[in-house]
């Protein structure tokens, strides 16, 4: 006698529990993923977030910076020409020219009617006549001879401006007008010397010498004042005479 065969769920229900157990697993398994997501997402790694950059190259995986350039404002220069834009005018009115420079002018073949400097190295002034008649006469401190610093008899015409420059031992003088070159260095016609204090101030040096003493290191310098006229008198190429210095206060020349 044959045996009965098996009703079909007895055949099929050790594939089911197979199956049945695999999914279990494989559903619990994507739950711990989740929850480890989870917790990576609740605790992120901090990350460094790039500064934006104003100007730069871009390309995958790295970012290059072009940094700008400095800029830089231009210096003045010591041939700056100065652009006046009032005629001086005299602190009094112009007087008739005084003998001394009308000697002066002759004796160097200049037109005494015309526009010419004259420097009185004995009386330290300085007069400066347009048309033949004084326009102003000026305190002037010419070189110191007791130190070798002369400011030698000269005629010629004034030189290029060269503004604001620096001198000996550091210190500055404006409104320089270059006269000619010596051997010791360059001869101008300049403010009085100076430097800057602590508040930036400029702290001048020698307004008691003016009209009084030779005490330069060889220019001429004049007040603060005088200088700046001189300049909007804008004097290039105007003929001047440097008379020497012999010592003698009222000889003129």
């Amino acid at each position: 006698m044959n045996p009965r065969p098996p009703a079909l769920w007895q055949r099929i229900w050790p594939l089911a529990l197979i199956l049945g157990l695999a999914l279990i697993g494989w559903l619990t398994g994507l739950t711990g993923l989740g929850a480890g997501a989870q917790g990576n997402s609740a605790t992120p790694t901090p990350t460094k977030t790039p500064t934006p950059l104003a100007a730069g190259l871009r390309a995958p995986g790295f970012a290059f910076a072009l940094a700008p350039l400095p800029t830089f404002t231009p210096l003045p220069t010591s041939t700056a020409t100065p652009t006046p834009t009032t005629v001086p005018t005299p602190v009094t009115p112009a007087a008739e020219l005084p003998l001394w420079a009308e000697a002066a002018a002759r004796a160097e073949g200049l037109d005494p009617a015309g526009s010419y400097i004259v420097v009185d190295q004995n009386n330290q002034q300085m007069a400066v006549i347009v048309g033949g008649r004084l326009l102003r006469l000026l305190h002037v401190t010419t070189g110191d001879p007791r130190y070798g610093w002369e400011t030698p008899a000269w005629s010629g015409v004034v030189g290029p401006y060269w503004g604001t420059f620096q001198g000996r031992g550091g210190v500055m003088a404006d409104d320089g007008w270059w006269l000619f070159s010596g051997p010791g260095g360059n001869f101008l016609i300049h403010s009085l010397p100076y430097t800057l204090g602590p508040d930036g101030r400029k702290q001048y040096r020698g307004a008691d010498e003016l009209g009084a003493m030779p005490a330069s290191n060889g220019c001429i310098r004049l007040a603060p004042d005088d200088a700046a006229w001189f300049t909007a008198l804008d004097p290039e190429g105007m003929p001047i005479i440097i008379l020497p210095y012999t010592g003698l206060r009222g000889a003129q020349g």
